[in-house]
């Protein structure tokens, strides 16, 4: 229970909750209408993940002893965080039979793929002449092209031959496809032939589940178009069903209103509007938006999420004044143009497997791991390679006893038995020091992967502040953080949850993506700063430029989708804030910055002025002076509109310091392994510390679903908020 009594009352006003279902858990949090909240965790069902969704809220709602119908009845607003778009792709269960018609000449597109190591371990993509490419989502024989061509302004080079588009349609239904997608060269600039292929599908096929490509993803650069266009029907039909499943089931428990999902963009979208594409990876965006919340309620200006759950370790990394997305992330073994949040992820968590490579006798720690099924071994579910999770329950850092309070025994003996067999007496050394080491090497993984991370954004440690959260992280941070002097390392008492807990403090957002293709030459600019100077420049018509009226045109339409959405989430037009980016780039360039800019139009030289030097100042921050290249001009490669909906927030209310003596929160003594010896320390309560209170190490702060593991040379402080902040001593 996250900050809260055990006592409640029903409530009038509503309740705010989100499930995030992760690879081992599914968290609930339900936000009170005071800005309280509680928390709830329960296995992750990967056969029924509608199951874990009520799972988990049942498991919250008894924290407070109310049934899951008198919590719902009693719900406002209602998220939901799903692997499930991300399931099907891995396992290779979407639809088995679609279809894809292209432009003609370019069929093999998809085949020939772009990345041949795309989505491969980094140690196969190293190999790159033995890397097999995936097998493909649509197969050859069933990829069909047309007679037809856009050209790269956007006009009509060959017009749609019609009868090839219906003859090529016929020859697919024969072979009994589920669904078509179809993605033609540059149509992002002119969609009128996907369109029109959209329209003879439907005369041919009614109700034939179709995705074109310059709606789900019109931006430039043909293969990750297609295969987000593909993806996205790929993905749809389980995806669809899991959510009209759980639709069905909230309204079964009396929940009223809509059932909100989370993008990887960061925002939430009802489920009914809701583009399946959007949703892959977009657990972990809980976290990050989580970090941001954090990171203005403390006033820091640089903030690092670090997430160890039970199957893998996430960091999102939140500069100053600006958000990252990945322009075109892999999912599976495929690029695509959906944009994500930019996080850095790898198979680290409570449930990675450790074993012994046999030729060269070394430990080997992940990345594979045991999942919600069978788990670590000491869950009892007949596991039988050790884990991070056995590692630390056998050096009686994580309490056998009290996991999940009590209502989740582990085996400690087991997994004493299967460290014992599979790690220690292979390499010839005792069951606790093999323990100990499991550890070390993991942490030691994540240690670098934080380093790293922060590296390529040119982050300095001592500027960002650190949030810690998942079921293992605050277990770990004290190992993985070794070394490391942050601003400030934050570990919510609710970690386990947080982020379902970030989720909650997301906005209803959609994004609308599309590529313009703006090129601007011939711009004044000084030789010395390297900047454009528009005070040379009276009127447009002095620029040699393609594209601006291409440019306000898509802007209009975006924004003309987004009022649409708006009206369609039942949002009002005061809660309602629109922003504009672009990815730009200079003439000659390949690769392009995103940049927020405070114009949707350019009707005159001071707009265009104003969306340059928004560009200009972005590129100085990111690449310094001397990578400037204004002889190129600036080329305007894609534009967002992005539509925000204002939700309520959790409150954070302060508590009175009440002094570092933590007595109240004393639990027991209990026998740690610490640095290659047993150590007597002291267990505390996480419910029971109050703000002030000062934990040395070595110690132990235990909680209902996580363990804060405090070694000899760190102190945890409790401040207002309740947060545990992490020090050196």
């Amino acid at each position: 229970m996250g900050m809260v009594d055990a006592t409640e009352k029903k409530s009038k006003a509503g309740y705010i909750i989100y499930i995030d279902t992760g690879g081992t858990f599914s968290d609930c949090i339900i936000l009170r209408p005071d800005g309280t909240f509680i928390s709830g965790k329960a296995p992750t069902t990967p056969e029924n993940l509608s199951q874990s969704f009520f799972d988990a809220i049942e498991v919250a709602a008894l924290e407070i002893g109310q049934s899951v119908d008198e919590i719902l009845h009693n719900t406002m607003v209602l998220g939901y965080g799903t692997t499930e778009g991300t399931n099907v792709i891995v396992t290779g269960k979407g639809a088995s039979r679609l279809g894809l018609i292209t432009s003609k000449g370019h069929e093999d597109r998809t085949l020939i793929m772009r990345l041949r190591a795309a989505g491969l371990p980094r140690q196969d993509a190293m190999r790159i002449p033995r890397a097999d490419k995936p097998e493909p989502l649509i197969p050859r024989k069933r990829i069909k092209g047309v007679t037809e061509r856009i050209d790269c302004q956007g006009k009509i080079y060959i017009p749609l031959r019609e009868d090839e588009v219906r003859s090529e349609v016929n020859e697919l239904l024969k072979e009994g496809v589920e669904g078509i997608a179809v993605a033609l060269l540059w149509s992002f600039l002119n969609p009128s032939h996907e369109r029109r292929i959209a329209e003879i599908i439907d005369e041919m096929a009614p109700g034939l589940p179709v995705s074109i490509s310059s709606t789900v993803a019109p931006l430039v650069r043909e293969y990750p178009r297609a295969m987000t266009t593909i993806i996205d029907l790929y993905i749809g039909k389980e995806l669809k069903k899991l959510l009209e499943k759980i639709r069905s089931q909230l309204g079964e428990h009396g929940y009223r209103y809509p059932l909100l999902i989370m993008q990887a963009t960061g925002g939430l979208a009802r489920s009914e509007i809701v583009n399946p594409v959007t949703t892959l990876h977009s657990g972990p965006v809980g976290g990050f938006i989580g970090v941001e919340f954090m990171k203005n309620l403390y006033g820091f200006e640089n903030a690092v999420g670090a997430d160890m759950g039970g199957t893998s370790f996430d960091i999102c990394v939140s500069p100053k004044g600006r958000s990252e997305f990945l322009r075109e992330p892999i999912v599976g073994r495929w690029e695509i143009s959906n944009p994500m949040r930019d996080i850095t992820t790898i198979g680290a968590g409570g449930g990675t497997l450790a074993r012994v490579e046999k030729i060269a006798n070394l430990l080997i720690v992940g990345p594979e791991s045991a999942g919600a099924v069978p788990g670590p071994v000491c869950f009892d579910r007949r596991g039988e390679i050790p884990t991070i999770t056995d590692a630390d329950v056998v050096m009686n850092r994580i309490n056998s006893e009290y996991f999940l309070k009590g209502r989740f025994k582990l085996n400690r003996e087991k997994a004493v038995k299967a460290i014992k067999e599979k790690i220690a007496e292979p390499l010839k050394m005792d069951i606790m020091t093999a323990a100990e080491g499991i550890c070390k090497v993991l942490d030691a993984k994540m240690g670098s992967t934080i380093r790293a991370a922060l590296a390529t954004k040119g982050g300095n440690i001592s500027q960002y502040a650190l949030v810690v959260y998942g079921g293992a992280g605050p277990t770990h941070c004290a190992g993985f953080t070794a070394g490391m002097h942050f601003k400030e390392i934050i570990i919510p008492p609710f970690a386990a949850v947080f982020s379902a807990f970030g989720a909650a403090t997301a906005d209803i957002t959609h994004r609308y993506e599309a590529s313009p293709f703006v090129t601007i030459r011939g711009i004044p600019y000084d030789p010395t700063t390297l900047r454009f100077n528009f005070d040379e420049v009276s009127s447009l018509d002095d620029l040699h430029h393609e594209g601006i009226e291409r440019f306000n045109r898509i802007f209009r339409e975006l924004e003309e989708r987004a009022r649409a959405d708006m009206h369609a989430e039942g949002l009002r037009e005061e809660k309602v804030f629109f922003n504009y980016e672009i990815l730009g780039r200079y003439g000659g360039q390949l690769w392009e910055l995103r940049v927020r800019i405070p114009v949707n139009r350019i009707n005159s030289v001071m707009d265009l002025k104003l969306v340059v030097k928004s560009f200009e100042d972005r590129y100085y921050d990111e690449y310094g002076l001397q990578a400037m290249a204004p002889r190129g001009g600036v080329q305007i490669i894609t534009i967002t509109v992005e539509l925000v909906g204002r939700i309520e927030k959790p409150l954070f209310t302060e508590g009175e310091y009440m002094g570092e003596n933590q007595e109240k929160a004393f639990k027991e003594e209990r026998k740690i392994y610490f640095n290659g010896g047993f150590k007597q320390c002291k267990i505390y309560s996480m419910d029971n510390l109050l703000p002030g209170n000062v934990i040395h190490g070595p110690s132990i702060i235990e909680g209902i679903d996580t363990t804060v593991v405090i070694p000899e040379d760190r102190q945890i402080f409790v401040d207002r908020y309740r947060n545990m902040l992490m020090r050196y001593r």
